[in-house]
């Protein structure tokens, strides 16, 4: 189930907050919190059936053995070390090895069978690059897997390093694990922000009012610029025809598209994962308020960003620093020789790569690497000729093509098609396929729209708006304004959820 769908907007969460604030007439304060609680976690439970039954009991499984390693931890004594030691690192390699069995025991099998069936290990390496997921042998990832295995790690380290203190509340580590408004595609959260929380929190009505309004433009991101602009990359990045079924005649090769079909695709793709990922992020944030948590921020208007460092200072925040925090750090981060420092970056950027992989999708460690040699770069000398260089508009367009050209191995299905398509980014000759092609076949009125609004609310224009907004935002009109810009959004949206076409959210997968 997806925030952005007809059933959960208009049954699961009205369900869930109808029930929710009724167990609040509970008058013992203990027990209505262990009420609310406790049917949260039902509420989490469920909502991640949806994505299927099995993964239920992996995650039951993943919950037990983090919980109890974090107990046994709490109970053994300062003097026993060694024994401390032995329970975080046997918990610490379950969760790593749960996470690379589903996540890439289908790619090194199907690698294996290519040399058994004799096509030799260049075939195989070369097959292994172009994988596209297929193979004799496949293993249903569970959903949200690297997000709930993240958050176990995150525990299982604060509490070994005593950053935290273990919790023997069984309802309360569950329900940190399982969280719905955070669980499929995070922010990763720490058990020292939200543990507190899941135990003792308030409830107001401009908590909740935030929350909506949130939810809306969350909504309003994901289903009015994200899914618009979907659907044209789909056909624009398709490698067959049979991709797009519904509408053949705008399918193009990509050694033929030319540039401008190219770079208006890298576009929209650029649009769509931002406003797709932060507009779950921001519904994540408003569904969590809604409920009295505070959930943490994941994006700070990345596509402002002056340096390669700086846009992953502001992307998926929660996710670049957990890697500084249980990875980056612990490798000795920049506390040591810039030589060093740098291989721990590039550990670091690899691993990252490496996550986002599965499959055999080798494209994501490419898109990896690219950033690896990037922050290596600006680290050595680059990053102070940015910081000096007085015409930042020349910052922007370096960190934005980077990025770009990094989202091209993001989205594309293999090498070999992401390499063909950076190639007709710098090809100015034109479609030279058997019918042209133009700009003006992928753009309508939506995408149009989707792209503009895409480009202006990417961060330029909040920026200007802060003060005023300081200024009047507390003001009845405008919050009498906003109210109902915030009603007329959420009709729009709803109209385009009930019927229009429906896009799985791109971090869903991961």
């Amino acid at each position: 189930m997806e925030f952005a769908s007809v059933l959960f907007i208009e049954l699961f969460l009205p369900v869930v907050l109808v029930v929710y604030y009724l167990l609040g007439f509970i008058k013992n304060g203990k027990v209505q919190m262990t009420a609310r609680n406790s049917f949260l976690l039902l509420a989490s439970v469920l909502f991640y059936a949806f994505g299927g039954i099995r993964e239920l009991f992996i995650f039951l499984a993943v919950i037990l053995v983090n919980f109890f390693a974090g107990f046994t931890m709490g109970k053994i004594g300062p003097d026993k070390k060694g024994a401390r030691r032995a329970v975080y690192l046997t918990a610490l390699l379950t969760d790593i090895l749960t996470l690379i069995v589903f996540k890439y025991t289908a790619t090194v099998v199907n690698f294996v069978d290519m040399i058994r069936k004799g096509d030799g290990v260049k075939n195989a390496l070369e097959g292994l690059l172009r994988f596209d997921g297929s193979g004799f042998f496949s293993l249903a990832v569970p959903l949200a897997i690297s997000f709930f295995i993240f958050q176990a790690v995150s525990y299982l380290s604060d509490v070994y390093f005593n950053k935290i203190k273990p919790t023997k509340n069984f309802l309360t580590f569950s329900l940190y694990m399982t969280l719905l408004c955070q669980l499929t595609q995070g922010p990763i959260m720490r058990f020292g922000n939200l543990g507190g929380q899941i135990e003792n929190r308030s409830h107001s009505l401009d908590m909740f009012v935030y929350g909506m309004k949130r939810f809306v433009y969350g909504l309003a991101k994901k289903v009015l610029i994200a899914n618009v602009a979907a659907e044209q990359v789909n056909i624009i990045f398709a490698s067959s025809a049979e991709q797009v079924k519904d509408t053949p005649t705008l399918f193009v090769n990509v050694t033929e598209m030319g540039a401008p079909i190219a770079w208006l695709g890298l576009i929209l793709f650029t649009i769509q994962i931002y406003y797709d990922f932060s507009g779950y992020t921001d519904m994540a944030i408003g569904v969590g308020s809604m409920l009295g948590f505070k959930i943490d921020e994941n994006f700070n208007y990345p596509y402002t960003s002056l340096s390669v460092q700086e846009f992953w200072r502001r992307w998926h925040i929660s996710l670049s620093n957990w890697f500084k925090d249980y990875v980056y750090i612990p490798l000795g981060g920049s506390r040591c020789s810039k030589a060093r420092a740098c291989l721990n970056v590039g550990i670091v950027f690899l691993l990252t790569g490496v996550w986002h992989a599965s499959a055999g999708l080798f494209t994501f460690v490419i898109w990896g690497l690219i950033f690896v040699v990037a922050s290596i770069v600006e680290r050595l000398f680059l990053g102070k000729l940015l910081k000096k260089n007085p015409v930042k508009p020349i910052n922007w367009i370096y960190t934005m093509l980077v990025v770009m050209i990094g989202w091209v191995f993001f989205r594309a299905d293999n090498l070999d098609y992401a390499g063909k398509f950076i190639g007709q980014l710098f090809c100015f000759h034109g479609s030279a396929g058997a019918r042209p092609h133009y700009v003006l076949d992928y753009l309508s009125v939506k995408v149009v729209l989707a792209l503009v609004f895409g480009i202006i609310l990417s961060g330029f224009l909040q920026r200007l708006l802060t003060k005023p907004r300081e200024k009047i935002g507390g003001k009845l009109p405008f919050r009498i304004i906003e109210l109902v810009f915030v009603i007329a959004v959420f009709a729009i949206c709803m109209v385009e959820v009930v019927g229009g076409s429906f896009a799985s959210s791109i971090y869903l997968k991961f």
